[in-house]
Parts: C-alpha cells; structure tokens; sequence
C-alpha cells in the first residue's frame, strides 16, 4: 500500500505538470489561432467601434473598418456583416457611376456603419480627395454618391545644388521621388544621369503639386526645367498644342530623340568602349565595343528607344541577351540580364523607355552590371557618343503660343520656390 501510494505521489505531479503544461499549450495555440494574419485577414482586419443613440434602450450604430487585404472582395466583406446577397450587388450596381467596388485596391480601408446589425452605410475613398458614400435613405433604399475633401493644386518651384547626387539633393531641397524621376524622363535624351552628373550641378524644377487639407500629397505635372550640368544649360519647357503635348527647349525644339543616352537610371560606369581591354574573367586584351553599367540584381533596364525585337534569349558570353532594332539604322543590346522583361521576344515590338529586362551577371561576367552596345547601319561605336536625331518640333504657326507659355514658365522658375494656387476647392 505505501509502496503503491508513493508511486501515485510520484507520478501525480508529473501528471499535474502535464495537464497544465497541455492546457496552457492549447490556450496559446487558441490565442494565436484568433490573432494571427491568417485568421484575422481571412476576409478582413478590422477596429468595430459601438455607440448607443440612448441609454440602454436606443438604437445601437456600430462602425467598421476593414484593411482590405490580396483576396478581399466587397461581396465577401458584406456578407461578414450578414447583408443578403441581392442588396449587396444592389450597392455595387448603384456604387459605379461613381466608383466600381470590384477593383478596391490592397490596403485601402472600407469603413461600414450598421444600425441594429443593419447596414446603414459605406464609406470608401478611392483617390487622394475623393471617396464613395453608399448610405439608406429614409424609404430603405441604398443611394450612391461622391464626397471630396477640399484640395488644391499649386505650383511650387524647387531649386538645388548637387553635392552628391541628384536623387538626394533633389529630395533634401524639396521635390519629392516623383518629381525626380520625372525630371529624369525629360533630359534622358541629353543627360547620362548614370555618368554625367557632377558635383556643383544645378537644377530647377516647377510642377503641380496636389495639397489636400492644406497638406502636400502629389507631385503632377512638371511644366519646366532647367540644368545645368557640366557647365552646359538645358531647358525644358511643357507645352500643349494642336500636334499633342510634350517637352520642348526654349526654340521649341523637341526634347526626345532617337535614343536614350542610357538604359539605367542613377548608376555608375565601371567599364568604357575600347578596342583593347583587359579582360578581367579571361586574362587577356580584347576589344570592349560597349559600356558596362554597375547595377545591383534586378536594376530595371529600359530600352534606349522604341523598335522591334532581333533577338531575346542566352548568347554565349553575353549571357541572357536582348537586340533591338530602331529607325535610322540604330541598333542597341544589353547584356548579362538577370532575367528578360514578360512579353520581350523575337519580333516584339517594344516602347522607348519600356522596362526590356532586369540587371544580372549571367555569361562571362565578374558581377551584376548591364554591358550596352549601339550599332549604326551594323558598326559598332561608342554609346557615349551617340547623337540621336531630335524629334517633331513645335509647330512654326503655334510659335506664338508656345512663346507665350516659355516666359510664363521660365517667370516662375526664376521665381525660386514660390507657390501659386490653382483651381481651388472647397
């Protein structure tokens, strides 16, 4: 009996210990179920706040916020809150004029208010002042309409000096990354932003910014510019006419040409155009008829100007490899991709600018870079001294006007920061 009893004693707290252990083991386990993304985001994140219209008695208004996550659809959403399915495509079908409730984007928040456990209305903003009221009217019935915060667009000049390169100094003088690479877009025919910026270049830049509440959201529009780089000035102008929009310098001559000056943005050149380097992988003097770009994996590479696809696929050394065909006898290639952009194949045609692949190492190479060859009528030369053809000028009976829009921007890029409001709303 004491021998019995002794062992129940023993073997009791290792029992006791076990079912605890166990039970604690499943209260977390319960808790991390409940909280986890995987459950909280199965259709919604939500806050639920609850306000009662009269002590106890009144009717009880609930608000609902929902982070919409990857797989959220507005008919999921609503069912959660128990509305019938026809008075949910209801909403929808009356919601579209204004805005389609099928195409709520990641991340954006759906706000419900219900009366009694009712549906009584939806919120949703879809823009950077404006949003979707979806409320019950006094008969029941849903009714759709558009709200706007009060908002303004203005235009604000910002105006730098580099001292270690354009994307930071832009940024710490004012202009946001928006406004950056768009000024980048315009003197890309011009500017090698890869090799050519200099410590104690300048730069201008007037845009449209969108302020909502007094608060600056948006970068539109660049309506002017001006560099200078390397001791030289360069001066584009936005200008509307009869023949379409675009950038133009102070003669009206049109900013975009044949090609690019470079395929990457903000990088360095590691290698120039020779006819004999030393090959670093190879150990031997070779030609070197291109320029090797320095770029992290997966740099985005765009092509130099619009044309067709030669070739899209391995070339020996090249690695992943792509050819491109453009007017006026140009040719340009890129090599060592990591990866070739969806859609670029034999016979494809593809945009100046379009993003064509993705930086690597792939082939005979020492570390990701983008090797960059430019032939004319199939001889090759140096891609720095490409001189492209410009594009369709302003036309000579449109002078006049475009005169006229040239002094108001350059008035307001001498200005130096100065803001002007534009078509205001209350």
């Amino acid at each position: 009996m004491t021998g019995t009893q002794n062992r129940n004693e023993k073997r009791f707290p290792v029992r006791t210990a076990l079912i605890i252990s166990l039970t604690g083991i499943s209260f977390f386990l319960s808790i991390l179920f409940l909280t986890s993304p995987a459950t909280s985001q199965k259709f919604y994140e939500t806050t639920q706040d609850s306000v009662a219209l009269a002590e106890d008695t009144g009717p009880k208004i609930e608000r609902f916020d929902f982070k919409l996550t990857g797989n959220n659809t507005f008919y999921q959403i609503m069912s959660a809150l128990n509305v019938p399915g026809p008075e949910i495509l209801d909403i929808v079908k009356k919601a579209k004029p204004v805005f389609d409730l099928t195409r709520m984007k990641e991340d954006s928040v759906l706000k419900a208010f219900t009366i009694d456990g009712r549906l009584q209305k939806v919120e949703y903003k879809f823009s950077d002042y404006e949003f979707l009221i979806v409320e019950r009217d006094p008969d029941g019935n849903m009714a759709a309409k558009k709200g706007e915060l009060p908002h303004e667009i203005r235009e604000t000049v910002v105006t730098g000096t580099i001292e270690n390169s354009l994307y930071e100094d832009a940024l710490k003088a004012g202009a946001d990354p928006q406004a950056v690479v768009a000024l980048t877009d315009i003197f890309a025919w011009d500017i090698d932003f890869a090799s050519d910026i200099h410590k104690g270049d300048s730069f201008r830049i007037l845009s449209e910014m969108l302020y909502v509440d007094g608060v600056p959201v948006k970068t539109g529009r660049l309506l002017g510019a001006e560099m200078e780089n390397g001791g030289k000035n360069y001066t584009a102008i936005y200008y509307e006419g009869n023949n379409g929009k675009g950038y133009y310098d102070e003669k009206g001559r049109s900013l975009k040409k044949t090609l690019l000056k470079s395929p990457l943005r903000f990088r360095r050149i590691t290698s120039t155009f020779s006819r004999g380097r030393f090959h670093p992988v190879l150990k031997r003097y070779r030609p070197h008829h291109g320029i090797d770009y320095g770029a992290p994996t997966g740099t985005p590479i765009e092509s130099a100007g619009s044309g067709v696809v030669k070739y899209a696929g391995w070339k020996g050394g090249y690695g992943k490899y792509i050819e491109i065909k453009h007017s006026n006898g140009y040719t340009t290639a890129y090599g060592h991709l990591s990866r070739i952009g969806k859609g670029v194949r034999s016979g494809s045609k593809v945009d100046q600018g379009q993003v064509i692949g993705y930086v690597g190492s792939t082939g005979i190479s020492t570390g990701p870079h983008l090797h960059y060859e430019v032939k004319v009528n199939n001889k090759l030369i140096n891609p720095l001294s490409v001189k492209s053809l410009p594009g369709v000028p302003v036309p000579k009976k449109e002078l006049s006007q475009f005169a006229a829009v040239r002094e108001s921007v350059l008035d307001k890029l001498i200005s130096g920061g100065t803001a002007f409001a534009l078509n205001k709303k209350d």
